[in-house]
This record gives C-alpha cells, sequence and structure tokens, in this order.
C-alpha cells in the first residue's frame, strides 16, 4: 500500500489484492438484480440535477448476502469479503488518526456500514456538500471512499471546494477526509461510457 495526504485527504493507493474491486462490482451487479439498493430518486426523493446514481447502502456485516465471498485463483479465501473490506477500511483509519491524532482524543470512532454505488454516464453528486450536519449525521467524524474502477478521459472526479482540488477515480484507491464543511465537495458528471463504481461510508463518534 502507497500512502500520501494533502490538504488533510489520506490516498492508499493498491489497499486491497489484485481483483477484489473487480469482485465488488461483480457483487453490486448481483445485488442489484435481486432487487436490493436503489436510485436516489426513488430512496430519498432527490432530482436528477442534484443526485443520480445507484446505491446499495446496508451493514453488509450482519446481512445475508451469499455468496459474498471472494476468490483467489482457485483457492477461495476463509474470510468474508466483507470483513476483508473493513480490516482494510480499519487499516487506512489507523494510519490517518495517527497523522492527525486529535481524532483519538475525541472519543470512540468507528465505522460500519459500507455503501456500494454506481453512477452512469452524466451521474453524479452535483452540488457541493459536506458529511456532516444535523440529526444522524452529527456524530460523522470521517469520510472514506474507495473507488473500484478506472474511467476513460475527464470527469466523475471528486472535487474538493476549498482545497481546489480533483481526484480522478483510480482503482483500489482509497480516500480518508475530514467530514465536517472544510471539506466540502462533490462527484462530478461521468463523462464517457463507463459506469463508475465506489464504496463510501463514515466513521462515527460513538
Amino acid at each position: 500500500m502507497n500512502i500520501e495526504h494533502k490538504e488533510f485527504v489520506g490516498f492508499y493507493h493498491e489497499l486491497f489484492p489484485a481483483g477484489y474491486c473487480q469482485y465488488l462490482i461483480t457483487e453490486f451487479n448481483r445485488l442489484e438484480e435481486g432487487g436490493i439498493g436503489s436510485n436516489r430518486q426513488r430512496g430519498e426523493g432527490a432530482h436528477k440535477h442534484v443526485k443520480d446514481d445507484y446505491q446499495i447502502g446496508i451493514n453488509l456485516r450482519s446481512h445475508n448476502l451469499e455468496p459474498f465471498k471472494w476468490m483467489e485463483g482457485e483457492t477461495e479465501f476463509n474470510r468474508d469479503g466483507c470483513d476483508l473490506f473493513f480490516d482494510g477500511l480499519q487499516k487506512c483509519y489507523d494510519e490517518y488518526s495517527s497523522k492527525y491524532s486529535i481524532l483519538r482524543e475525541n472519543g470512540n470512532i468507528r465505522a460500519s456500514v459500507m455503501k456500494m454505488q454506481r453512477t452512469g454516464p452524466g451521474g453524479g453528486y452535483h452540488v457541493w456538500h459536506g458529511e456532516q450536519g444535523p440529526g444522524t449525521h452529527a456524530n460523522r467524524a470521517v469520510v472514506y471512499m474507495l473507488y473500484l474502477n478506472d474511467l476513460d478521459g475527464e470527469g466523475g472526479e471528486t472535487e474538493f471546494l476549498y482545497q481546489k482540488m480533483r481526484v480522478k477515480p483510480e482503482e483500489n484507491l482509497m480516500l480518508v477526509w475530514p467530514a465536517s464543511y472544510t471539506h466540502a465537495h462533490r462527484g462530478n458528471p461521468v463523462l464517457g461510457e463507463t459506469h463508475k463504481y465506489i464504496v463510501t461510508g463514515w466513521f462515527y463518534y460513538d
């Protein structure tokens, strides 16, 4: 794993074994075919010009989603593919909170949700937004996002408003950043024909 930091955003390259991101895409498509998940218009009542993607947002640790295991060659891992994800995610958070140690002084922080998203051509989360807010969003501390595939050409970037920074999707790249307004961002429209796949979620204060 290669690690870098820019403007309080952690970049974790090549976090998972080869083939794992493609496995997650395959599982996403299988779950969607089984009727799990929804688009933002149906699931949240969002306007298409604001949010336009399809998501599966459940606690995969406690949900029976057989087989949700992945293969390496002819050998099946003796662990659940979801547990593998959370182990990798925890490695990122441990490194991130070691660099920005004030996080560890503000109480216990944990992640449990693994929200998978697919964004088609022209889609995205088009408005600037932070991830922390009133109600159930108030205890979000840190955001994570794993890109599952590369995109052809321009578009589909995660753009940070105040940091003047755009991050191009790159397979097996995990980003970690603060959930507050300081890192307002948006998902720019996908301009090519390739769909964009990510896994995203939050670390919460207990």
